[in-house]
């Protein structure tokens, strides 16, 4: 009988940055395309280099964000980027044969009690419609929809969406 291991919820290191960047190209290429055209997908998550895999986890540091990485048997199964102090949810990620078990929940709570941590009680996330059902399923409410541009111009259709996580008095 093969038993999997325990999920460990963790913050992310640099040598994740390339793991995380894979996992990212994987799900966005294989879980959006029903919802969004080739050329949304090739922006979204173009390829995956050492260099641009670091640098985007340095940016996401420098700019507050707070990267936690699932794993389960060792290996990197689905992440998260929350902005704590904003209370912004920019990504929440599994890998896509991982899906459905309970991975996305556990580091959405993650993410939640962070932004908690910090005495925030709104949190926001653009999400993209393939993640709308995913978000809706843990109490987020659409509060509106967008674009989000692109350099080129490419444009992806995104739902704002809000949850109020005040504590219950």
């Amino acid at each position: 009988m093969n038993v999997a291991s325990p999920l460990v919820i963790r913050p992310a290191r640099l040598g994740d940055a390339l793991a995380i960047a894979a996992l990212h190209h994987v799900a966005v290429h294989q879980l959006a395309a029903p919802f969004y055209p080739h050329d949304v997908l090739a922006h979204w998550s173009p390829s995956v280099t050492l260099t641009s895999a670091e640098r985007r986890y340095r940016e996401t540091q420098e700019d507050g964000g707070l990267t936690l990485v699932a794993e389960q048997n060792g290996t990197l199964v689905g992440f998260g980027v929350v902005v704590p102090e904003a209370g912004e949810i920019s990504a929440c990620y599994v890998a896509p044969e991982a899906a459905r078990r309970g991975i996305g929940r556990a580091l959405l709570k993650a993410m939640e009690a962070a932004v908690s941590a910090h005495g925030v009680h709104e949190l926001n996330v653009r999400a993209s419609l393939n993640a709308k059902s995913f978000y809706s399923a843990f109490g987020y409410h659409v509060s509106g929809r967008g674009e989000y541009r692109f350099e080129d111009g490419t444009v992806m259709v995104v739902a704002f969406m809000r949850k109020d996580c005040s504590p219950v008095v």
